[in-house]
């Protein structure tokens, strides 16, 4: 079974090992400088929530800032786990395993991910609580979620250029291991 329209881009073992080491290498490290902007940003926001509840006395104003608080603890959380799990990948394990976990994770949605999403609902949430957004609520709702979406596109193409042919590529070595 061929996962790729086109031979060229099949490549062999050691060629798909060095493109995932590279590739598990540049990902370890864009997490490992995104999560401590996240770090920052954590007390900045717990700081402005606070204030914010003493200026307004709105519960709500200490709720949305809790929201974001929320969701940057989860990104940090959630690009530290990456960075580990990327980091420490053991390309030493027998091929089939070392292939088929590269092949998770290099799929487009994963469970983990999933934790990004709802951070960043969480943090429409916070939007949506916060006094300063009472006016524009339903507009800034729309541009919210058309930009998650956008957002969301954007990762994919990213994605289908840059991953999917790793995993593919893994997922033909695969079927050609266990003889499909």
């Amino acid at each position: 079974m061929n996962f790729n329209k086109n031979n060229k881009d099949n490549i062999n073992l050691g060629q798909l090992v060095g493109k995932l080491q590279k590739e598990d290498n540049r990902y370890s490290n864009l997490c490992k400088g995104l999560k401590p902007i996240y770090w920052v940003l954590i007390p900045i926001y717990a700081i402005m929530a606070i204030d914010a509840y003493i200026e307004s006395k709105e519960i709500n104003d200490l709720f949305a800032g809790l929201c974001f608080v929320g969701c940057f603890l989860i990104f940090a959380l959630v690009l530290g786990n990456f960075q580990k799990e990327f980091k420490t990948v053991d390309y030493s394990l027998p091929t089939l395993s070392m292939l088929k976990k590269a092949a998770e994770r290099y799929k487009p949605f994963r469970p983990k991910s999933f934790l990004a999403f709802a951070a960043f609902f969480l943090m429409d949430a916070g939007f949506y609580l916060s006094s300063h957004f009472n006016n524009y609520a339903v507009k800034f709702q729309i541009y919210f979620i058309a930009l998650f979406f956008v957002s969301v596109a954007i990762g994919l193409v990213i994605w289908y250029i840059r991953y999917k042919p790793l995993r593919d590529n893994a997922l033909r070595l695969i079927a050609e291991i266990e003889g499909e």
